[in-house]
């Protein structure tokens, strides 16, 4: 079978009559009905009931159809991404992403995108959320993934995904003492009542302000009352801190999951109560203006995180 099988059926079952399929296709109807003849005789089948008026398609030509618009489409979408692939002049993409999350972000990106499309060059660019707003909309890189959509009317920003935060503590703090701490998980977190937790330091990391500042708003709900509050200057040293007993920090699930083990072993996952740090892919939206680079590695990236949306 071939296009022209497709067309020819789907066009007379469209019409419900070969006379008026022959004019769409340009064809003479004698030559249009032994050509329908031939093709039911290779097939084994009758395609179209001939005694009804107007002529209809047959259980065997409905199945036929069902697969000839499926191979069509299949077929269509195939010449588009192959225009497409070649289409590709080897612009390299300047993609912002943020420090600490930065990588967890990329190991999944970059290697869907290489395999998709090997000739797309990736330039990964980590700097403060708010230097990557401007960056973006000063047009010094492509697009951006950040924690919050970006008020410029150019600019679109797709959530794509949110992240878990926990607050954790060393499994053998004072506070958690009568816990079940050895138990817990990514998975299966402590859950406590915070109101009854004393004694009790909470490490902030400055780095990553806007996901601290998540934490702690929803730790104010749950009437979590910290004894003092420590800053910290980057995520390690706020594990590290917090693995020597001096206090509790909040910290994603991406982070805890992939830290060094070393230290992320000794500590406790504790759950808050909806807790948790969007994630946008922002970028120019004007799409039509983009590089067919651009086009494909935002569709690459919606892909996977619509497949699985958590880190």
């Amino acid at each position: 079978m071939n296009d022209k099988d497709f067309h020819y059926v789907l066009t007379i079952s469209k019409c419900n009559s070969i006379s008026k399929a022959a004019e769409l296709l340009y064809v003479s109807q004698p030559a249009l009905s032994r050509y329908i003849n031939s093709l039911e005789e290779k097939l084994g089948v009758t395609l179209f009931d001939r005694s009804s008026s107007p002529i209809c398609l047959t259980s065997a030509g409905k199945r036929f159809c069902i697969y000839a618009n499926t191979i069509l489409d299949l077929e269509n979408k195939l010449l588009l991404e192959l225009k497409q692939a070649s289409s590709i002049s080897g612009h390299t993409i300047k993609v912002g992403v943020p420090y600490v999350t930065g990588e967890y972000i990329l190991s999944r990106i970059i290697p869907r995108v290489i395999h998709a499309y090997p000739n797309i060059q990736i330039d990964p660019i980590q700097d403060l959320a708010g230097n990557l707003v401007k960056r973006l909309t000063a047009h010094q890189i492509d697009a951006a993934f950040v924690c919050s959509p970006i008020s410029d009317a150019a600019i679109r920003s797709e959530l794509l995904f949110y992240e878990k935060i926990y607050l954790v503590g060393h499994r053998n703090h004072p506070a958690l003492i009568t816990h079940d701490t050895a138990n817990a998980t990514l998975e299966h977190p402590l859950i406590l009542d915070f109101e009854k937790l004393r004694n009790v330091s909470l490490i902030h990391c400055k780095p990553i302000a806007i996901m601290s500042y998540i934490a702690e708003e929803a730790l104010k709900k749950a009437h979590f009352q910290p004894e003092k509050e420590i800053k910290a200057s980057s995520l390690p040293l706020a594990l590290d801190l917090t693995s020597q007993c001096i206090g509790f920090t909040s910290v994603l699930h991406c982070q805890l999951k992939y830290s060094h083990p070393g230290i992320t072993q000794t500590l406790c996952p504790i759950h808050i109560n909806d807790c948790k740090l969007p994630f946008y892919l922002s970028y120019n939206s004007h799409i039509s203006n983009t590089t067919p680079e651009m086009e494909l590695f935002i569709k690459e990236v919606l892909k996977e995180y619509q497949a699985a949306p958590y880190i």
